[in-house]
């Protein structure tokens, strides 16, 4: 539900598959069912039909299929609701030949993906997450499937994490001789496994879509490129924004803020006088005050953002799940949070939910949810 392009992962996905003619889905829900489901509902207004079942225990993605089995009657796709992907890469799963079909991507670093090794087009191994900087052909988590592999799914072996995942339950068909194939698309491909990857997929997104502008853009104002402006919207006089970027809906913008590409900001949100926004995520109903400049980064949602506030962007090094990772971004901000007025956030800067920033604090580093700092 994280949004990219002003709109959910999981909505760019259902757009792809709707735009390829497919029109019965079943979504497999679980943490937090009810905000995807008060969000897409019956998917009428998607041009799809949605069902959903409840996966009661989160124990991977062989489990989440397997609770499925007794709702499809013939051959099906299985996608990731947290990968975004183009109307051309469904089509070509759709059409690629064979059974059993894993769509793949060519990337030059596939340490944090599962990596296929490929003979003439069919799949001879699996390797989950090398965890090593590689480059090959990596699993994009998206397949098309025979009503077979139901009967394999009792089979798959429990992982070190205690979960039945489908690259197991695949591994082990290929090893007893099953034919899986893989299709290196050209369409789009992104996933978002560290917060960096927001963005770009991100950039991604905004340019997949039609830019319409339907809320209020006052004289003075100048847009530039591919710019959405949401119903209820008003971009104030002196405001200069330059695609692409999307802006939602009921957002207050300016006067006199600059917004620069790549970035998305959310509905409801309001950014103040003379703050500039670079290739960043701003989400729903978030403020930001004035004269702030925010650069790479993810505001989260229903945040206070003070005066003068500055997250700047450059390099540095995050602990993710104990390990240490160079990136190249600005900060991120949790939902619920506040932070003061001329604030400066160093590089990687990571604010959990809920935090309070006092006012002329200088910040580096990772701050705990529910945190306070003076």
């Amino acid at each position: 539900m994280l949004p990219v392009g002003n709109r959910p992962f999981m909505e760019h996905v259902i757009r792809a598959l709707a735009a390829n003619g497919i029109r019965d889905l079943i979504v497999v829900v679980g943490y937090q069912k009810e905000r995807i489901m008060d969000h897409f509902e019956d998917g009428l207004r998607y041009g799809v039909r949605i069902s959903y079942v409840v996966q009661d225990e989160i124990l991977g993605t062989a489990h989440a299929l397997s609770r499925v089995k007794d709702e499809i009657d013939g051959d099906f796709l299985v996608l990731s609701g947290d990968n975004l992907l183009d109307e051309k890469a469904v089509s070509e799963l759709i059409a690629a030949p064979g059974e059993y079909v894993i769509l793949a991507a060519m990337r030059r670093t596939t340490g944090d993906y599962g990596v296929l090794t490929v003979e003439e087009n069919r799949v001879v191994a699996i390797a989950e997450k090398p965890g090593r900087p590689c480059a090959g052909i990596l699993n994009t988590g998206a397949y098309r499937f025979g009503l077979d592999i139901f009967q394999e799914l009792p089979r798959t072996p429990i992982s070190e994490r205690g979960s039945y995942e489908l690259t197991q339950t695949l591994a082990r068909m290929i090893d007893a001789g099953w034919e899986v194939r893989a299709h290196v698309t050209d369409g789009v491909w992104a996933d978002a496994i560290f917060v960096w990857d927001l963005l770009s997929a991100n950039s991604i997104a905004n340019g997949l879509r039609e830019m319409e502008v339907k809320g209020n853009v006052e004289d003075g104002a100048q847009l530039r490129g591919p710019v959405e402006v949401g119903k209820g919207s008003i971009i104030r006089a002196g405001c200069y924004i330059v695609g692409p970027v999307s802006i939602g809906r009921n957002c207050d913008i300016g006067p006199n803020a600059i917004v620069l590409p790549s970035s998305t900001i959310c509905d409801s949100a309001r950014v103040g006088s003379h703050t500039e926004i670079r290739n960043s995520i701003i989400m729903p109903g978030t403020r930001v005050g004035s004269g702030c400049i925010i650069s790479d980064s993810v505001i989260g949602a229903d945040c206070s953002i003070g005066d003068q506030f500055l997250a700047e962007s450059g390099s540095s090094i995050v602990e993710v799940e104990d390990i240490c990772r160079r990136a190249e971004f600005g900060s991120v901000v949790a939902d619920h949070s506040c932070v003061g007025s001329r604030a400066l956030m160093l590089p990687g800067t990571m604010i959990g939910t809920d935090c309070r920033i006092g006012s002329g604090v200088t910040v580096r580093g990772s701050v705990e949810r529910g945190s306070r700092v003076i």
